[in-house]
């Protein structure tokens, strides 16, 4: 929110020289007409403050009497807090401000002459910098909802058609049974035979609606480490590669930041992309699992699948999300829909590409958040 807002701005203000935080206090509330502040004058208090309800934007000193600001900071980002907050600092401990932006401030200020002229504007520009943040955020899951609507479309569109070949054979079966049981054995054994197939295929589509609307799931679980994801990956594929003489190599840095995205239905989109791995390797290849922080404007973290097979040729890499649509021999082509769906649950993305010098590359990318 901006100083222009008509919607009033909670700040927090973490300091414990009352003087500083009284002018503090002033300043803000003549400067940011909207605003309402806290003043907590302790770590403790800060923490109270904090757990009481949310701030549009808080305030961090660095020097308290029980601890720090980055212990507050360092506790807010753990507990995926999203305030904006700025840091205030001595001009002697200026290291102390730059770990706080690693930490995840969104700016900072030192405490030197004249700073609490300048604190409003800083406090103005990072509300601001949040409400875009949060306009992008809002367009984004908008579209992604859009998107989500789309392919439920075309799922029903595939379903309808899927569905209607095989019950056109059990609809004509049921219209000639009354004539032709007793007198046509062909009717009752060829016949028989291809309706009770129509039938094993319209309970597999079933099974695969099924998968396509209960595996993708929203929300978060408490923090889990991804090499730990993989080991489990690496037992669940084991049999395969063993029987396809593949080797499975694992990329994945220890210090790769946790996740919270809901871990059961990330395995099952992992799972997906490992078979198909698998299914289209040489024998003898390698298929390569890794995951890697992408560092951009807004963090993530890349979850790749790589193999060493044929590659996805450049027009099919739009259709091999689409419900239904396959090229591998014996698919159904709901695994990479499915997958596709858990990613775009969680505000990511599941993306094909090449991978050097043959193959093809899967990669799910997920907001560090």
């Amino acid at each position: 929110m901006s100083a222009g807002a008509t919607e009033a701005i909670e700040i927090l203000v973490v300091e414990d020289n009352e003087r500083h935080s009284a002018l503090i206090k002033d300043e803000l509330e003549i400067e940011v007409p909207t605003s309402s502040v806290t003043v907590a004058a302790s770590v403790g208090a800060a923490f109270e403050a904090l757990a009481a309800r949310s701030y549009d934007l808080v305030l961090l000193d660095f020097r308290l009497p029980d601890g720090d600001g980055l212990e507050i900071l360092t506790q807010m980002k753990a507990d995926g807090r999203r305030e904006p907050v700025v840091f205030v600092t001595t001009s002697s401990s200026t290291t102390t401000a730059v770990a706080a932006m690693k930490i995840g401030a969104e700016d900072y200020i030192v405490k030197e002459e004249g700073y609490l002229e300048v604190l409003p504007f800083v406090v103005n520009e990072v509300l601001e910098r949040a409400r875009l943040k949060a306009e992008r955020a809002e367009i984004t899951k908008k579209a992604a909802q859009a998107d989500r609507l789309s392919s439920l479309n075309n799922l029903m569109a595939s379903i309808a058609h899927n569905l209607n070949n095989p019950l056109t054979t059990v609809r004509t079966f049921l219209e000639l049974l009354p004539a032709r049981y007793e007198s046509d054995l062909e009717f009752r054994t060829d016949y028989y035979k291809l309706v009770l197939e129509a039938a094993e295929r319209i309970g597999l589509l079933i099974s695969n609606m099924m998968k396509a609307v209960t595996v993708p799931s929203e929300g978060v679980d408490p923090p889990w480490a991804i090499r730990d994801l993989m080991t489990e990956l690496q037992m669940y594929a084991a049999p395969s590669l063993r029987d396809r003489q593949l080797h499975l190599e694992i990329d994945c840095p220890a210090e790769t930041p946790e996740l919270t995205a809901p871990r059961e239905s990330l395995k099952q989109a992992l799972i997906v992309l490992i078979d198909n791995a698998v299914a289209f390797s040489p024998t003898g290849g390698t298929v390569r699992l890794a995951c890697r922080t992408s560092v951009g404007e807004e963090p993530s973290i890349l979850l790749e699948v790589a193999d060493e097979g044929p590659g996805v040729p450049h027009a099919d890499r739009k259709k091999i999300f689409d419900a239904f649509y396959t090229t591998r021999t014996g698919g159904n082509g709901i695994g990479l829909f499915v997958a596709q769906n858990v990613a775009r649950a969680q505000g990511g993305a599941l993306e094909v590409g090449d991978n050097a010098p043959r193959g093809a590359r899967f990669s799910i990318s997920l907001p560090i958040s």
